[in-house]
């Protein structure tokens, strides 16, 4: 009889060692992450799609979206409570604002780590909150 548990237990301790893990980017594609902060100052919403945005494509380790007024994108990686921003590239238009699209790929390419709070994605460097983006 305890060769039978023994047995049972050791299937689950594989099946659950060989289980996929979720990367813990899983859940973060399926929404557009809307800036509202930036260096510890409110960024006004327009409601509109020019509002600065990133999109992840999870499989892909990739993202997109808007600066405020050109096109952005790139590429990231994940791991644990590290991120990383590379390869930011943006579409060079001209406008009004373009010093507030500057210091928002400027900051991305700096973020180190991110963590969450209720449904507010914290962009970091060290310890400092530079971004903070809004599941829409």
């Amino acid at each position: 009889m305890t060769m039978k548990y023994l047995f049972i237990l050791f299937i689950a301790v594989v099946a659950f060692k060989c289980s996929p893990k979720l990367s813990p980017d899983a859940g973060w594609g399926q929404q557009q992450w809307v800036l509202v902060e930036m260096k510890g100052v409110p960024v006004q919403q327009s409601g509109g799609r020019r509002d600065a945005h990133i999109t992840f494509d999870v499989a892909a380790k990739k993202f997109s979206g808007n600066g405020g007024c050109n096109q952005i994108n790139g590429n990231y990686s994940v791991d644990k409570r590290e991120i990383r921003f590379t390869e930011v590239l943006s579409t060079k238009m001209t406008c009004n604002d373009i010093e507030f699209e500057n210091t928002f790929l400027s900051a991305l390419n700096s973020i180190d780590r991110y963590e969450f709070t209720g449904t507010d994605l914290l962009l970091k460097k060290n310890k400092e909150t530079r971004l903070v983006l809004r599941s829409k």
